[in-house]
């Protein structure tokens, strides 16, 4: 984040520095004489600078060209080394044509109408600055194993994120007390417990016995009436002997339809 900030800016930096120098050849430099009629080799000779004209690419045009370009091509490539030796360029052609000019007329005078330096000059010169102060702030390109360590981390950061979030749901999904121990499991051991009769639960230990489940007098049905009688032998054909041996309950459920 931090990174691309710098960037951000050092570019921006970069690209008006680069639209400065390139306006500035168009501006008077001294004495109302535009930057584009000074001869750029003329720099390096030992007459110095001359009242001579010059053509766009052999004046000063060229140089600041040169440099906005550098800046703009560090700009796409995102290069530091550009953009540096843009800002050098730039600023090295402007005080040395400074230089030479002082020589030539022996001091450099600033001011106010057309006289002396003019806006060119300056417009060079900040241009050259802006570049370097952009070169400076920029934090350049990553390396490949920069680039590969933050992309493993921003990796593993998102499935992080994804592992959190479905957990989330997880949990928002499922219903309440089944996370916990005595939840689903507490319910289906009382549900065995009820299943089991009261005489087959044996007392946890340490604990009080289970309570025994007693149905209450209006739960019981009716008591049998009358008193049973023991059962008929199956191998008994006796017709006398079966009307006999007759339980009670049958005679006085006859009796009672009877009356």
């Amino acid at each position: 984040m931090g990174r691309g900030i710098r960037n951000t800016m050092g570019l921006i930096l970069a690209v008006v520095g680069a639209a400065a120098a390139l306006w500035a050849p168009f501006r008077s430099w001294y004495n109302g004489r535009l930057g584009r009629d000074f001869r750029v080799w003329e720099l390096f000779t030992g007459a110095g600078v001359t009242d001579s004209g010059a053509g766009l690419f052999a004046s000063m045009f060229l140089p600041l060209l040169v440099g906005a370009v550098l800046a703009v091509l560090g700009v796409v490539f995102r290069s530091r080394l550009l953009v540096l030796a843009a800002g050098i360029i730039t600023l090295g052609f402007a005080i040395l044509w400074m230089v030479r000019q002082g020589q030539a007329e022996g001091s450099l005078t600033v001011t106010g109408d057309s006289d002396g330096l003019g806006s060119g000059v300056g417009l060079a010169l900040a241009g050259g600055l802006l570049m370097l102060i952009g070169a400076a702030v920029m934090g350049g390109r990553e390396r490949r194993a920069e680039r590969k360590a933050r992309h493993e981390q921003e990796h593993h950061e998102r499935e992080h994120h994804e592992r959190d979030a479905l957990e989330h749901e997880g949990e928002g999904s499922s219903p309440v007390g089944a996370g916990s121990p005595y939840g689903m499991a507490a319910r289906e051991q009382e549900t065995r417990d009820a299943d089991i009769p009261a005489h087959g639960r044996q007392a946890p230990p340490g604990g009080d016995p289970p309570q025994r489940f007693v149905r209450r007098p209006e739960q019981q049905g009716p008591a049998p009436r009358g008193r049973p009688i023991p059962a008929r032998e199956p191998d008994s054909g006796d017709r006398v002997r079966e009307d006999s041996d007759r339980t009670q309950y049958e005679q006085n459920d006859e009796g009672g339809r009877a009356h």
